[in-house]
């Protein structure tokens, strides 16, 4: 039954993350308990929208205790740090009046994580049939516009500055040898190197990287495994002489290129630069082979902003019933923060009163 609705509505997936390609994988790992349900959205019996709702209860604060729907997600931290991205309902495009009138009545939040641009008609402060839209955060989108790439070539689209990088960087590191696997095999070769490699560059710094919890890992594996001969999966390997200097996975739907994860060599030569000479290696591919877009996902990190020629963003958004507990809530909060506030004035004043 899951299967076959969400099947029936695949074809209208604008996002590898609604897809049946990662859903598929996504409810086959879950615990068991962690399970969420498939809500179906019907015009005259037929399903035209879906999407799956995982439910817990939320506490804040010590005082608030919240019955959560999430969408297209579990809700447990843990579980999410798989980082859906260009979310939202699969089908048939809903405003957020029209999901709150279909949706049942047993929920107090709606959370609404990586939504794509646009979605549920746009989003923004607002109340609508008793539910207040809250928008938690918007993050950026970093993206390379392949048919630019195309027409003008890669280094030609980017900053004198990042150009030049580039250019010496690959001076110093001598030919490269671009891979992308072409079968199972080498594809799980390759993804073994990266998380060897993105471990090692986590670890150096001091952080677990994402591969330090199994479940990931578990996920990963069974993702790469179902999805790889569908052509949804790309791995790419980047040789610099006899070394690997860096590993790519990249998710592939219609025409865009999904930058999902990377490991990088370390290098002692600050004039290597492992992660550009990669991601432009790859950028010049795909554009070859008649890609769209390659998309570097949510995130504002400096390396996503010079090697990019577009942005877009997407929206963290919560929908909450108008309930005395979450105006109980926000009063709790303005006081913490006027609290700290408070404390930081009177920080200062005493620092100056010393200084005087």
């Amino acid at each position: 039954m899951v299967e076959q609705v969400w099947r029936e509505l695949d074809g209208s997936a604008s996002s590898f993350f609604v897809s049946w390609g990662w859903m598929e994988s996504w409810l086959a790992c879950l615990p068991r308990a962690h399970q969420p349900r498939l809500a179906v959205f019907r015009d005259d019996g037929r399903p035209v929208a879906a999407c799956f709702l995982g439910r817990r209860r939320v506490q804040r604060l010590g005082v608030v205790s919240s019955r959560a729907l999430f969408l297209n997600a579990t809700g447990d931290e843990r579980l999410d740090e798989l980082c859906i991205e260009h979310n939202g309902l699969l089908g048939r495009e809903l405003g957020v009046g029209a999901l709150v009138d279909l949706l049942p009545d047993d929920w107090d939040e709606l959370f609404l994580p990586g939504l794509a641009a646009g979605a549920f008609g746009g989003l923004a402060e607002n109340v609508i049939r008793g539910v207040r839209v809250r928008i938690e955060r918007t993050v950026p989108v970093h993206l390379v516009d392949l048919a630019r790439v195309r027409e003008q070539g890669y280094l030609e689209l980017l900053t004198g500055q990042t150009r030049a990088q580039i250019r010496r960087a690959r001076r110093e590191v001598g030919a490269l040898d671009l891979e992308i696997a072409e079968d199972e095999a080498t594809a799980r070769s390759i993804y073994r190197e990266l998380v060897e490699l993105h471990q090692r560059q986590w670890r150096a710094r001091g952080e677990q990287g994402a591969w330090a919890d199994p479940w990931f890992d578990r996920f990963h594996r069974h993702l790469i495994a179902k999805r790889f001969a569908h052509g949804e999966i790309q791995l790419v390997r980047v040789h610099a002489g006899d070394r690997t200097l860096g590993c790519l996975y990249n998710f592939v739907h219609r025409g865009r290129v999904l930058q999902y994860q990377s490991g990088f060599a370390a290098y002692d030569n600050k004039h290597i630069k492992p992660g550009f000479l990669a991601h432009a290696a790859a950028i010049e591919q795909v554009a070859a082979d008649g890609h769209a877009v390659y998309d570097f996902l949510a995130g504002d990190r400096r390396y996503k902003r010079s090697l990019s020629t577009d942005a877009s963003s997407l929206v963290w958004a919560r929908l909450q019933r108008l309930r005395m507990k979450f105006l109980v809530e926000d009063r709790l909060r303005e006081w913490a923060r006027s609290r700290r506030t408070l404390s930081h004035h009177d920080a200062i004043m005493s620092r100056d009163s010393r200084d005087a």
